[in-house]
């Protein structure tokens, strides 16, 4: 108990490490193009994870299938990447960290859903937990979209965010056909995306630019290549081996608020009440479609008429 108890403070720290990753990107497409800090991020995350890789002895074969699918799966991440900073560019850290971090179960649930119909040619229905979760995620994104004219739905902030959402949601669909240890799917996929962005230093000339930035810019990498990418997902992939994938995933609904209060702390951004009300339902909307259960709220109910 005590070890779990161990793993669910260590599960804590890493969503504010992915929370955190969020204002400190902001802080970085400050000072130069969202393609060479994606290259450093790749480069900086590649050189954290080794040491862990080392430590925690992952083996790291492959097979030709899975080297297909992790090839798929750096496509993927190198797309979010990239669209991540330079939708950063566009708005508030805060309000992206909440938009995506609550879009990409829904959207994972309706591709999953969806892929299963067509692949089993299933009558299989959505739950009514099903249903309201994505009713509320539907809400609570027109809220987090926080729109003062319909030409701001198709603005680039939105649209970036959203395809971010989108596109994280099938890489963790690709990332679940991959049968290797957790730990060596982001160390795999980490250096195939370095690999992909490499070619870019024949066209960017201003590649080592980032080398005379000041201690905040290399704070803010810090954050997000090692504590994030490295440390913080390396601490969820070992919390799920520990307390299992639905307890592990149930932290996942911490970023939104980790993200907000990082980007207080570090930007200085204060929430709309938009953004407080969109998170919230959101944030319920998820764990209605990946975590609710009957008992749940039906436990302590069965205990009073027992006792009773």
């Amino acid at each position: 108990m005590n070890k779990n108890l161990l793993f669910y403070l260590l599960l804590v720290i890493a969503m504010v490490f992915w929370g955190a990753s969020w204002p400190s990107s902001k802080v970085m497409v400050s000072y130069i193009g969202a393609e060479v800090i994606t290259f450093w991020r790749f480069f900086f995350a590649l050189l954290a994870s080794i040491p862990i890789v080392i430590l925690l002895k992952i083996p790291l074969r492959l097979d030709t299938h899975t080297f297909k699918f992790l090839i798929l799966a750096a496509l993927c991440n190198c797309l979010y990447s990239f669209m991540y900073f330079i939708g950063l560019n566009y708005g508030s850290a805060g309000k992206g960290g909440v938009l995506v971090t609550t879009l990409i179960p829904i959207f994972a649930y309706l591709l999953t859903f969806s892929l299963y119909k067509l692949k089993k040619n299933s009558s299989k229905k959505m739950k009514k937990n099903e249903i309201l979760g994505l009713f509320l995620g539907v809400v609570a994104g027109i809220c987090l979209l926080n729109l003062g004219s319909w030409q701001e739905l198709f603005g680039k902030f939105n649209t970036l965010f959203v395809f971010c959402a989108l596109d994280w949601a099938i890489l963790t669909l690709i990332c679940r056909n991959i049968g290797i240890h957790p730990v060596a799917i982001n160390l795999y996929i980490t250096f195939f995306s370095l690999l992909f962005f490499s070619p870019i230093f024949f066209f960017q000339p201003a590649m080592f630019e980032v080398f005379y930035f000041d201690a905040r810019f290399w704070w803010m990498m810090f954050i997000v290549a090692v504590l994030s990418t490295a440390v913080g997902t390396s601490i969820y992939y070992m919390g799920v081996a520990r307390v299992g994938a639905a307890q592990a995933s149930s932290f996942n609904l911490l970023i939104p608020v980790t993200a907000l209060l990082s980007s207080f702390v570090i930007l200085g951004e204060i929430p709309s009440v938009l953004t407080f009300i969109g998170g919230s339902m959101a944030v319920f909307a998820a764990y209605l479609i990946n975590l609710y259960q009957p008992k749940h709220f039906g436990f302590k109910l069965k205990n009073n008429l027992s006792k009773s």
